[in-house]
């Protein structure tokens, strides 16, 4: 029993490696590609839900949602990711508040013989009110109250001169007021 259990134990330390390194020979370079190879077709666009297309901003916040989100992936990462497929899937269909970060903004002149005034994204319409802020010279006042005590009010009016606007709940019906 002693010499069975002897041999089998020094069977087992020749195969036990020895600490020695083998170094193996590297295979052969793989051949320069050929022209077929190099022809490949063009990746494919990254696929999208069918949803998707009926519902490209639902998509985005589904996609970059952080309950959804990889850990490791940043909100601008995800959001340059979804747009990016929505941009090669719906092409001119994309709406534009979703074009992708590099892409570029329809900016134009926004006054004439102003070179420096720059408007982006999309043209005010044509008929839209514009609201223009009027300066204003404001005064604060002190004021006695009946019960004792004084509060301050503050008095502001055009500094043009003109008639200041009337307080109180305006309807617009049409037209001017």
């Amino acid at each position: 029993m002693h010499v069975a259990l002897a041999l089998a134990l020094a069977v087992s330390l020749q195969q036990a490696p020895t600490g020695q390194i083998l170094w193996q020979p590297q295979p052969d370079s793989p051949a320069p590609a050929t022209a077929a190879e190099v022809a490949a077709p063009a990746p494919a666009l990254p696929t999208i839900p069918d949803w998707a297309r009926a519902d490209p901003f639902g998509y985005e916040r589904s996609e970059c949602s952080p309950l959804v989100r990889k850990a490791e992936e940043s909100l601008e990462v995800c959001q340059a990711r979804v747009r990016s497929a929505l941009a090669a899937n719906l092409g001119s269909a994309l709406p534009p508040g979703l074009a992708p970060v590099n892409a570029p903004n329809e900016c134009r002149q926004a006054a004439a013989g102003d070179r420096y005034a720059v408007q982006c994204g999309a043209p005010l319409p044509a008929g839209a009110p514009s609201r223009t802020i009027t300066e204003q010279t404001c005064e604060n006042r002190p004021q006695a109250q009946p019960q004792g005590g004084v509060t301050w009010t503050q008095e502001c009016r055009p500094a043009d001169g003109s008639k200041p606007a009337e307080g109180g709940l305006r309807f617009r019906l049409g037209g001017d007021d």
